[in-house]
């Protein structure tokens, strides 16, 4: 099974690190979101050292597809807006012009061999990112995921694996903003958890 993409403009507040049995408990609290209870999956991050754009490949069970999670605005709080569409998950091969718009989300240029390719597989795709000016590091993150449905939004717990650290994250969505900070004063987290999105993880953990 695995989890339908967002379809959207979704905000996001969304922190990392262990999270308490009581947080925990507060969340499971909800009804299951999708059927989506501790799915399994890995993720390969595209990270840009300059860009925060959410780019990656994801497996499913139809194969691998590029999926682009467009970040709009950031407020103060890590508050965050994002864009979500089955109009931009590509399933590979991907023609020049997904590497081209994948590498101006990162900010990046390919590099001049990439640009007289047709089309791309997975190996070819990264490979021409990894090649890009500057490099963009490519970070495989294993998670297990359960989502949780309240009035006009969702919660997310998940065991994450990076290279260099296992750790926990929860996250609060919706489509409106007050939402979410109304969800996360209901929770009250705490200090333990370090708000940052999936990208600056991998920056950390990579």
């Amino acid at each position: 099974m695995a989890k339908p993409p967002e379809e959207g403009r979704v905000w996001e507040w969304r922190a990392f690190g262990p999270i308490p049995e009581t947080l925990a408990a507060k969340v499971r609290a909800y009804p299951t979101r999708l059927g989506v209870s501790d799915l399994r999956g890995d993720d390969l991050y595209l990270i840009s050292p300059g860009s925060d754009q959410n780019v990656k490949l994801r497996q499913y069970e139809t194969g691998c597809m590029l999926k682009l999670k467009l970040l709009f605005e950031t407020r103060p709080g890590r508050f965050e807006l994002y864009v979500e569409s089955t109009q931009f998950m590509y399933r590979f091969p991907v023609a020049l012009n997904c590497l081209t718009y994948a590498a101006r989300l990162l900010g990046v240029t390919l590099p001049a061999a990439a640009l007289s390719i047709g089309t791309f597989g997975e190996p070819e795709f990264v490979k021409a990112l990894a090649e890009s000016t500057p490099a963009v590091v490519v970070t495989r993150v294993s998670k297990t995921r359960s989502q949780y449905e309240f009035e006009n939004g969702w919660l997310e717990l998940a065991d994450v694996k990076f290279a260099s650290r296992a750790t926990q994250s929860i996250s609060i969505n919706a489509f409106e903003i007050e939402i979410v900070k109304e969800m996360l004063e209901r929770l009250k987290p705490g200090d333990e958890l370090e708000p940052m999105n999936y990208v600056e993880a991998c920056r950390r953990w990579s």
